[in-house]
């Protein structure tokens, strides 16, 4: 009966484990991340990580010795897994193809991430998924079945569910089921571990207390569901919003490592909320909420600028180092420009839901209401004033407020045709840099401006000709050794704002015209009170042009949004001149906009790599060998062994020969399962293992004696030299004992 009831408690443990491990691996593959590849894998791997940790738990065996095998093991079955599932190659490719596969897709990724690169490998972001997966539910069972703790479990799955509805909060039933299941599972677990420290000292125990624990348990955890729907309330306050606003730049760092490690990510969840780093990279289909973020008041519809990026990598930009980092007063007029043609603008901007603690304004902000904390390329005084991206110094929350004055540029037409195309220095440093790029990308850039003889009109022609592309939000991610930018341009032909804004802007470096990306948001939707409301779905990114004495000046190479209209060289008329129009985002698919197409120039046949000056040089790939998966085998079987070596030596540096011999003994018998008690002393657990174990029990007795000379008496004996010798017969012993060592409970 007794046997009966422990086997239905470790049931439910069980199915309680699952219900708190399996909640972020089945979110994970609802995301839909790339339809491509098999996320469904992180459930299942959760659940056989589960199953062996459950099993290792049962066992005799030490941790120590389990713990590696598992790890090891776990990392080589779904290596195996995802070579199987790997979709770059066809069904009936062989085994070892698809392991080679794998491995150098590994190594192209470390490639790219040691140079300062965007990683765009999705089989890599789900293999690192998996493993992390196993780890969790293997240590997550082990705790649990042997450790008698649920916390492990609980705190690592809760961080990772709280990762992914950071970005996707409309998944949050997902959080509740494992709050509640949390909260049940500690319960049962430390009731039990609870119960066993009751028995060992021989309290009495009064009947029914499992199910109050039960019961009070499932109370707390809707109690705190019913707090977590008003913790937003709560954190608004002052005090707790400053704490948490100072720590905002580490996780803005992690989220913009992020972006460049895992570029590859697409959102085909339509709850997906828009955010802005200073990586961006050009990846597959996404579609964002429908969520408002944004209220602005401004006398003429403008974009709303967040985010600059100055350096192309091949599969999207970086706002790349060095950064100034300064806090500017209230007022402060410091980032006013000596452009020409330029007239200033107020805006009222009200915060309805928060992304991030970017501040956002039109066109080259100024001035601020408020203390900023400005992001921007340290030149010498007097260069180029190049702004990257505006944080506020406090945390911005549901109605937060500001007013910014930006610099609007009312050149007209005829005046930008009058640029000169002496740059700064700074400038053609940081704006004019392509890493290598296919030739043909150059010269399509070169066909289509040789016509012209200013820059404005080669920038007009080069956004003529994207504008004549169709617009979609839904193609194919690039793979990860193309050019991103030249598969838009040359194979799909389509795509959405952020690989037109890219297209112009590498088109332009490559025929020596300064350009960047910016991020932001497009105009939103007008209000009956005049002003305009922002959304998610507004998110959006355009390329600017360099033109001294002007500045930088606004291009729209997406055709499902209207050209910038110029201005007329006068800046009394400014806020009369018309700016792109409100209209819906767009959110067709390929062939559903009609669109005018212009004359699309030949594409020039050769596909070779081209250096742009001051280009970045890339590294060469690596060939690899055929037997480099036996390779990682070998390193993996080698940092298990560096493990172990550590684990087997740890604690016993500058010890005397009698401890260190008795801190071995001690070691490797409790490894295989018959360690000290709590409650022994060093000579009763001698005696327990000599009779464990006749054959040496003179050599234990021995060892045993010394070492409590040593630590009774801090006595050292020269002859307990030999004790290390000893150790040798008793180890020898030890290991051929395994699998039969047992201690009676």
């Amino acid at each position: 009966m007794e046997s009966r009831e422990h086997a239905l408690s470790t049931l439910v443990d069980l199915f309680l484990l699952i219900g708190v491990v399996l909640p972020p691996a089945v979110a994970v593959d609802a995301l839909q991340l790339d339809p491509s590849l098999p996320f469904a894998l992180l459930p299942w791997t959760a659940l056989v990580a589960i199953v062996i940790g459950l099993a290792f738990a049962r066992s005799e065996f030490p941790g120590e010795l389990l713990h590696p095998l598992a790890l090891v093991g776990g990392a080589a079955g779904v290596f195996y897994v995802i070579a199987r599932t790997n979709p770059d190659l066809p069904p009936d490719a062989a085994l070892g193809e698809r392991i080679l596969n794998v491995a150098a897709q590994i190594v192209g990724w470390f490639q790219v991430v040691l140079v300062g690169g965007q990683a765009t490998n999705n089989l890599l972001f789900l293999l690192l998924l998996t493993l992390i997966a196993w780890v969790i539910g293997y240590f997550g069972a082990w705790s649990v079945f042997r450790a008698h703790s649920a916390w492990w479990p609980v705190t690592m799955s809760a961080t990772a569910l709280t990762l992914v509805l950071a970005s996707f909060p409309d998944l949050f039933a997902y959080m509740l089921v494992q709050l509640v299941v949390a909260m049940l599972l500690v319960s049962r677990v430390n009731l039990a571990a609870r119960q066993m420290t009751w028995e060992r000292i021989g309290l009495r125990q009064s009947a029914g207390i499992g199910g109050r624990a039960f019961r009070a348990s499932l109370a707390l955890a809707l109690a705190l569901i019913a707090l977590a729907w008003v913790a937003p309330t709560v954190l608004a306050s002052r005090a707790i919003s400053q704490s948490l606003g100072r720590s905002s730049r580490p996780w803005e760092e992690a989220q913009t490592e992020f972006n460049r490690l895992f570029g590859g990510l697409e959102a085909q969840n339509e709850a997906a909320l828009s955010g802005f780093s200073r990586a961006m990279t050009l990846h597959g289909s996404f579609h964002l909420a429908d969520r408002a973020v944004l209220q602005i008041r401004s006398p003429r519809p403008e974009y709303w600028r967040v985010m600059v990026y100055d350096r192309y990598t091949g599969h999207g930009w970086i706002s790349s180092d060095p950064i100034d980092r300064r806090t500017l007063p209230a007022g402060s007029d410091v980032l006013q420009s000596p452009d020409l043609a330029r007239t200033e603008l107020d805006q009222q901007v009200e915060v309805l839901e928060p992304r991030g603690n970017y501040l956002v304004a039109a066109s080259q902000p100024v001035r601020f209401d408020r203390p900023v904390h400005a992001q921007a390329f340290a030149d010498a005084p007097g260069a180029v004033v190049d702004l990257v991206a505006l944080t506020s110094t406090t945390p911005l929350r549901p109605g937060s407020q500001y007013t910014v004055a930006s610099e609007i540029s009312d050149a007209s037409a005829a005046d930008l045709r009058t640029a000169t195309q002496t740059y700064p220095a700074e400038v053609r440093q940081r704006y004019l840099t392509l890493p290598p790029i296919p030739e043909r990308v150059h010269q399509l850039a070169v066909q289509l401006t040789a016509p012209e003889t200013n820059s404005y009109d080669k920038a007009v022609a080069i956004e003529t000709y994207l504008r004549s592309l169709p617009y979609t939000l839904d193609l194919p991610p690039p793979p990860s050794d193309r050019d991103a930018v030249d598969y838009f341009l040359f194979d799909v032909r389509t795509g959405y704002c952020d690989y037109f804004a890219s297209a112009m802007a590498v088109l332009a470096r490559s025929v020596g015209i300064p350009a960047r990306v910016v991020s932001g948001y497009a105009t939103g939707e007008r209000q009956d009170d005049g002003s305009y409301l922002v959304k998610d779905s507004n998110s959006h990114s355009w390329t600017e042009v360099y033109l001294p004495p002007y500045g930088w000046i606004p291009f729209e190479p997406s055709g499902s949004w209207p050209r910038f209209e110029r201005g007329t060289g006068d800046a009394s008329a400014a806020t009369a001149t018309p700016v792109p129009t409100v209209q819906p985002v767009p959110n067709v698919s390929l062939g559903q906009q009609q669109v005018t197409p212009t004359p699309t120039p030949t594409p020039p046949p050769s596909d070779r790599a081209t250096a742009v000056p001051e280009a970045t040089p890339t590294s060469k790939p690596i060939d690899l060998h055929p037997l480099l998966p036996f390779l990682y085998l070998l390193a993996l079987l080698a940092l298990a062994a560096l493990v172990l070596w550590y684990l087997w030596n740890r604690g016993l540096r500058g010890l005397p020969p009698a401890a260190i011999a008795y801190a071995k003994m001690t070691r490797l018998a409790g490894w295989l399962g018959f360690g000290p008690r709590w409650f022994e002393t060093p000579d009763e657990y001698g005696e327990a293992l000599a009779g464990a174990i006749p054959r040496v029990q003179s050599s234990i007795r021995r060892i045993t004696a010394a070492y409590g000379r040593y630590r009774f008496g801090r006595r050292v004996d020269p002859e307990d030299e030999r004790v290390l010798v000893l150790w040798r017969f008793v180890r020898n012993a030890l290991l051929r004992q395994v699998g039969r060592l047992r201690r009676e409970q």
